[in-house]
């Protein structure tokens, strides 16, 4: 089983300088990383090989908020730190041949949304994408991935008087996603409603995307019956915590990442 290394102690560290951090990770690994500065945010954009892509299938942009409120160890460092040794491993495999198709993009301000989705981070960079033309990727977030044993897609309530063909691109992602996570979780997964991230500033750009997340059987059971799963209450507390944490759950996180690597739609 996955043991989570020393180093992710450091990143939850409260005087760690995570944008740094992430780059030096990134650095290591022989990735570029730049820094796209947006409305006062510093998303961090992680430059793979042009050879590691191929132009006949859909781009897979994969986005995980590196911002916090006090510890976070699960919201949001567990995904982050898992997506920087993915990363490492991309790389390392597709130098040798073959394609992955990822983007890979590590937003800030997240947490912000919660006064209001035009504060969210990621939305100026949706704006960008839509401006950009960028409107064809397979959008996945990844958010609070630190805790359990089964993987979550979050149930999307789609804005009203959105278009046909919006509904038509989501529905066919939200297909591929869960397929995704099916695959991964040995055939036990469940779409709950869940807590916006990131997707929510693409949806509301036009742009389609979906959001992963985990949870304990537990949790999923009591959030079934419609009660507050035990994880989520941690979030934002002193509670969101490196002893919180599941290996498991990292070792599925690695499965659904690597499992999206080799998933190939035309465009």
């Amino acid at each position: 089983m996955y043991q989570i290394p020393p180093s992710f102690k450091d990143f939850i560290a409260p005087d760690c300088n995570r944008l740094a951090f992430i780059q030096k990770i990134l650095n290591d690994f022989d990735l570029d990383a730049p820094v796209l500065q947006m409305e006062g945010k510093n998303h961090i954009y992680v430059k793979f090989p042009q050879s590691q892509y191929n132009s006949q299938f859909r781009i897979k942009t994969v986005i995980a908020h590196y911002d916090r409120i006090g510890i976070g160890a699960n919201d949001n460092s567990a995904a982050v730190f898992s997506l920087m040794q993915w990363a490492g491993y991309l790389n390392q495999t597709f130098a040798k041949g073959g394609f992955h198709n990822i983007r890979l993009i590590f937003t800030d301000g997240e947490e912000l949304g919660s006064g209001g989705l035009a504060e969210q981070g990621a939305f100026p960079l949706a704006q960008v994408f839509r401006k950009l033309g960028l409107t064809n990727d397979d959008i996945y977030v990844f958010d609070c991935m630190g805790r359990g044993d089964v993987p979550v897609l979050t149930q999307t309530r789609l804005p009203k008087g959105i278009s046909s063909k919006f509904v038509k691109d989501f529905n066919a992602l939200e297909s591929r996603a869960q397929n995704l996570i099916r695959i991964a979780g040995g055939g036990k997964w469940f779409c709950l409603p869940c807590n916006y991230s990131d997707n929510a500033s693409f949806i509301a750009n036009g742009i389609p995307a979906v959001a992963i997340t985990i949870l304990p059987s537990e949790d999923v059971s009591l959030a079934l019956a419609g009660g507050q799963p035990e994880t989520w209450k941690k979030f934002h507390t002193p509670a969101d915590n490196f002893e919180s944490l599941t290996p498991q759950a990292f070792d599925l996180t690695f499965r659904i990442l690597n499992q999206l690597a080799m998933q190939k739609t035309l465009v």
